[in-house]
């Protein structure tokens, strides 16, 4: 089966070369904590300081800058991170020239190209880049929709083509932004409460994406801005720095007009006029919701789109005394297909895909819909069918005084409907005060807390209702977060959290004589079915370790460790005998992205001494799926624990570690469409490919479709990419492995799951437990209330 890509190929290649210069770096230990992300800050630094593709090359076991010779040379020495790197001339030179020998050059070259093209569509005045590495977007807006204009534009990255050579990925994005800009005599409390959001500044003829950080004290019309050795205001900056004529949007402002405070990637702060600064609506807000639609692609849609775009910005690029040329036809691609694992339920039932089905689609779609069917047949049911643990559920008096009974009754019917072995869905209820308090953080987390520890708790699960203080889009949840966290620590309870807008939303009243009992509103009873049956799965069964189905068919891998870092909360899950053995675990780390050598050594001996009993044999093939990128470090850490586990007999002779990574997200991603001629005869075709398919497009990584047709789930798929980071296992049972995992789709059944379970669970636990909270606002919140009623 031939399956079209969104890489197009660069062509005129052959006569295209560069010379780069070879650069000692000294004064980074490779061992320290912040190696890694030094080195990626000297790159990014001397990339913009020299406005030139710099970039890094291995070579004998040490790492040097390869900076271009037409460049110039880079200062001698650059501050990072608790170090200064010291560069010296290695003395040598690489002539560059882009064809496929030498591929250990890849990167340099990929770099180099990606720079030529981004300086290119950088300089083309129909466009506007968020910021750097961003996709580029038109200036006029595609659609308006209301207040909200609808901005089209595209990614773009350079890569090894399909059919050899190398290629452009290039992928569609929309963006919404408000038409109308922040009111130019704007109040600190407005500002405030739009803090940390994003805005387009329109300086001009220079548009870019800020992060809100606040109402500056000065007018626009104050000197406030050192320029050519004087102190300038904020309008006159403007009008010296913009093209003539200036925009009327500049030549319009007013002095007295209000400046906001934006953050930079440098330690220094800057300001915008709040007139020329529009916000930019999240998917996740209340005002982007309502038309997220326009944002989701159909796989038609996104493949016209990008060939358009391509024609219009990308045929033709000059470099030099060279035109480097662009297909106009994306490459092309033989696709495999992997087959869906046999699944285990309860009962020792299993589940494979029925061949007798009319085509693959039908046979796929039966498949997902029987995984739910077998889950709420007695004869099969969860794999996991011991009883349910001691569990509570923590909610508000507001609650409690009206529709909390009928909640609860339909949340019984729920959990015993979707796993009827476990005893009974009963818990132990427990209210705390959200009458008198305010409904904050900190005002939420004392009284859940007074709650708790005034009723006798022992161990087990906790479902916690809060209500929602904050509706930023995107913001953390501070108590969510602290729930998960400090529940199992203050109470020995494994808590999830649910929020009240749906309950509030779903139930209304109905008053007959003196009697008042809620119902379900009609026009919510869908969404409430849904609601309730995602929370009796995810919030708690999954949430007590109540596994619904798992892998019947084998794993190439005896053992998989998931790995995954969130603001400096670290998750790992293993998995073995194809689910039979789950565990995952999370522990607060340092490290934001990455794990230190001896730390994650550590995280894995102890997972494996812990489930090693239960192992049927001693495993030989352990592979770990690292969410992101696996560091060398953390590689380095992995091979010295697995001999150590070796040594002590937990490992079995002969044994392999493969390292994968597993890229969730990329500037541009490789799309894949499978495109037909239509059946009228006339234009094309397109859809998501096949659930199963894959491609390998190179010796160390490939692509595989965890989603796709006949599921629909809206937009166009996006295609995993894996890539073997260390060891020998190929890379077809590596994706193998990763498809058949996908397919443990737990959190709902009867659809498809872009993760395989060992990342997604360690995306579950994170998603609360990684968010961030301040304690000190409990402590000192909470003293000076405690001191007011003593007072």
């Amino acid at each position: 089966m031939s399956i079209e890509t969104n890489c197009f190929r660069i062509d005129s290649l052959d006569t295209l070369s560069a010379e780069y210069r070879l650069y000692k770096i000294a004064g980074l230990r490779r061992d320290g904590p912040d190696y890694y992300s030094n080195m990626q800050r000297l790159v990014r630094r001397l990339s913009f300081q020299m406005k030139a593709p710099v970039t890094t090359y291995d070579a004998g076991g040490e790492t040097f800058l390869v900076v271009p010779t037409e460049s110039g040379d880079p200062p001698d020495h650059i501050m990072l991170v608790g170090v200064v790197a010291v560069l010296k001339d290695a003395g040598d030179v690489i002539d560059l020239d882009f064809t496929e020998a030498h591929p250990e050059f890849n990167p340099v070259r990929l770099r180099f190209l990606q720079f030529i093209f981004q300086g290119t569509l950088w300089k083309d005045s129909r466009l506007w880049q968020p910021g750097s590495g961003q996709p580029f977007f038109f200036l006029k807006p595609t659609k308006q929709l209301g207040e909200i204009d609808l901005y089209e534009g595209f990614a773009m990255r350079t890569a090894l083509h399909p059919e050899g050579g190398f290629g452009l990925v290039v992928d569609l994005k929309r963006k919404l932004v408000s038409r109308s800009p922040l009111l130019a005599r704007a109040r600190r409390e407005q500002i405030n409460a739009l803090k940390g959001r994003s805005c387009v500044y329109k300086m001009g003829h220079n548009w870019f994406e800020v992060t809100l950080d606040g109402l500056a004290d000065l007018s626009i019309g104050t000197p406030s801005i050192p320029l050519e050795g004087e102190a300038v205001s904020l309008i006159d900056y403007l009008h010296r720095k913009s093209r003539k004529p200036v925009p009327a949007s500049i030549a319009n402002l007013s002095p007295d007009g209000a400046a906001i405070y934006y953050r930079t990637n440098g330690p220094e702060q800057r300001s915008a006029p709040a007139a020329l600064c529009h916000l930019v609506e999240d998917t996740h807000s209340r005002e982007g919701a309502r038309h997220q639609h326009e944002t989701v692609i159909k796989p038609y849609d996104r493949h016209r789109h990008i060939n358009r775009l391509v024609k219009m910005f990308l045929r033709q690029v000059p470099v030099r005394d060279v035109t480097l040329s662009v297909s106009e036809q994306a490459g092309y691609t033989r696709m495999k297909a992997f087959s869906v694992p046999t699944l285990r339920f309860g009962n020792d039932k299993t589940l494979s895909l029925d061949k007798s089905e009319r085509d693959a689609g039908s046979a796929l779609k039966s498949y997902g819909q029987r995984r739910l069917t077998f889950l709420k047949d007695e004869n099969a049911g969860f794999f996991n069918q011991s009883l349910l643990d001691r569990q509570y559920l923590v909610w508000p008096k507001s609650i409690e005084n009206s529709y909390g009974s009928q909640f609860l009754k339909d949340l019984k019917t729920q959990v015993d409907g979707l796993y009827p072995n476990g005893g009974g869905y009963d818990p132990e209820v427990i209210v705390y005060d959200d009458l008198n308090i305010r409904r904050n953080f900190v005002g939420q987390s004392h009284a859940i807390r007074e709650a708790v520890e005034g009723v006798n708790v022992r161990p087990g699960y906790a479902l916690v209702m809060v209500h929602r203080y904050d509706h930023r889009p995107r913001s953390a949840d501070q108590l969510a977060a602290w729930t998960v966290k400090e529940f199992p620590r203050l109470f020995d309870l494994n808590a999830a959290v649910i929020h009240t807008e749906m309950v509030k939303k779903a139930y209304g009243s109905i008053t007959r004589g003196d009697a008042t009992r809620y119902v379900v509103k009609s026009s919510e009873r869908g969404r409430l079915s849904g609601y309730l049956r995602n929370v009796a799965l995810n919030k708690i069964l999954l949430t007590s370790g109540k596994w619904p189905f798992i892998l019947d068919t084998p794993l190439y891998a005896d053992v998989v460790i998931g790995i995954d870092v969130k603001n400096n909360t670290a998750a790992f899950t293993l998995i073995a005998d194809g689910g039979k053995i789950v565990r995952f675990s999370t522990s607060p780390s340092r490290q934001k992205e990455q794990l230190l050598k001896n730390q994650v050594a550590q995280f894995v001996s102890d997972l494996v001494r812990k489930e090693v009993s239960y192992f049927t044999q001693r495993p030989k093939q352990i592979v770990i799926h690292r969410d992101g990128r696996a560091w060398p470090a953390e590689i380095e850490g992995l091979k010295e624990v697995c001999e150590r586990l070796a040594v002590e007999g937990h490992l079995g002779q002969g044994w392999h570690l493969t390292v994968v990574e597993i890229a969730k997200s990329a500037p541009a991603p490789l799309r894949l469409f499978d495109v037909k001629p239509s059946r009228s005869g006339q234009g094309l075709y397109v859809e998501n490919p096949m659930v199963g398919n894959w491609i390998q497009t190179a010796p160390d990584e490939g692509y595989v479709c965890t989603t796709g047709c006949p599921f629909r789930i809206p937009g166009t798929s996006k295609p995993l990419h894996i890539r073997r980071a260390s060891g020998e296992m190929p890379i077809e049972p590596c994706l193998s492995d990763v498809f058949s995992l996908s397919c443990l789709t737990w959190t709902r059944p009867e659809s498809a799951m872009r993760l395989p379970i060992s990342i997604k669970l360690c995306d579950r636990s994170l998603f609360d437990e990684a968010a961030e909270y301040n304690p000190d606002a409990i402590e000192f919140e909470n003293a000076h209330l405690q001191k007011e009623v003593s007072t």
